[in-house]
């Protein structure tokens, strides 16, 4: 495993192990026909510099695999979605979660342009067969609407 230091969080990483399982892994729009994974899908060919970035790191592939919730539609235009995907990992040391009024937040890895990432170890739909250890990467974007 490698390690990476992203702002205050310090992570155990295999891209090796993840990128075997996306390479076998299924297309979002295999298992969901709705308009706003595929969508999103698209989009994952014009994501943020830094997202691309962090897929490519940690070997994942952001068309596979992930949870996919669309939010609503911006005023301008562009469509805020919810995200998140596994990779083989471990979190060394993490920013103290903070309270927030609705209960407790998982701090911010970025926020810019509308890109929230973090990390968590609390795993959620993690297919089955996934290599161990795991990690859970979260992330909220604004995408734009590339259906005709």
């Amino acid at each position: 495993m490698r390690q990476i230091k992203l702002g205050s969080w310090t992570i155990l990483f295999d891209k090796s192990k993840t990128q075997k399982f996306y390479e076998n892994d299924r297309l979002i729009t295999e298992s969901c026909e709705c308009d706003y994974c595929a969508n999103y899908v698209l989009a994952c060919e014009n994501l943020p510099y830094e997202l691309k970035g962090l897929f490519l790191t940690f070997g994942i592939d952001p068309r596979k695999e992930g949870e996919i919730s669309h939010y609503m539609e911006n005023k301008d235009g562009t469509h805020f979605y919810g995200a998140f995907y596994h990779f083989v990992g471990k979190i060394i040391k993490s920013p103290k979660q903070w309270e927030a009024d609705s209960g407790v937040a998982y701090p911010i890895f970025t926020k810019d342009k509308g890109l929230e990432i973090s990390f968590s170890e609390d795993l959620y739909l993690v297919p089955n067969g996934f290599p161990t250890p795991t990690v859970q990467l979260d992330i909220q974007l604004n995408v734009p609407w590339l259906l005709s």
